[in-house]
């Protein structure tokens, strides 16, 4: 490494802690509450398309090591187990043949991608060790960490958008037929794209 890139990441990293420093990341884990266009949910089951075995489910996933002082200053990290120290996750936001941020692949959404029947709730749960966000966004943008922004205009729907503690549930449902962009606020490469089809559309569907 040139002492030009260790300045750079020196620099990144002060501002990402300078920025992320209040983010409620250590609150505990709550009952699933419901809520429409925004949210998070309890599960043991993460990734299911739209079937008869119960509602559709997404996992919001990180892998922070918890042993790892540096992650204390951002709320720490709440993972009983993890592999990514902080210098890691710093190293991999940036590359030098993109503009924009481009994230630790770690810190996603699980699946990123999920079909549903109108009508039906999804259920969303923070299992990461780390304070994410579950926005629904007409266009996916930068978050409300400015650090984590490089090549991003922040989406209007970040500013104002409630932190998904670690273990937090809530559900999402009302949605209308049609293409729904959701993404984490705190981490704007977590992104989802659920598409809801009207009950006829998908006949391995639950009705």
């Amino acid at each position: 490494m040139t002492r030009s890139q260790a300045g750079r990441i020196a620099a990144l990293t002060l501002a990402f802690t300078a920025a992320c420093g209040k983010d409620p990341v250590s609150i505990a884990g709550r009952d699933a509450s419901t809520i429409t266009a925004n949210g998070a949910a309890t599960t043991s089951r993460a990734g299911n398309d739209d079937d008869e075995h119960g509602a559709p489910t997404i996992a919001m996933r990180d892998d922070c090591d918890p042993t790892d002082p540096a992650w204390a200053p951002t709320g720490g990290c709440l993972l009983r187990r993890g592999n990514v120290r902080q210098a890691e996750f710093n190293l991999e936001l940036t590359s030098p043949l993109i503009t924009s941020t481009v994230g630790h692949m770690a810190w996603r959404m699980d699946p990123t991608y999920l079909v549903v029947q109108a009508g039906r709730t999804v259920r969303v749960t923070n299992e990461g060790g780390r304070a994410h966000t579950f926005t629904e966004v007409r266009q996916f943008g930068g978050g409300k960490v400015p650090p984590l922004n490089r090549g991003m205009a922040v989406a209007p729907e970040c500013p104002g958008s409630v932190n998904v503690a670690p273990g937090a549930t809530v559900e999402v449902d009302g949605l209308a037929v049609g293409n729904h962009h959701f993404q984490c606020c705190i981490h704007p490469w977590m992104r989802e794209l659920i598409k809801v089809q009207e009950r006829d559309q998908n006949s391995s569907a639950a009705m």
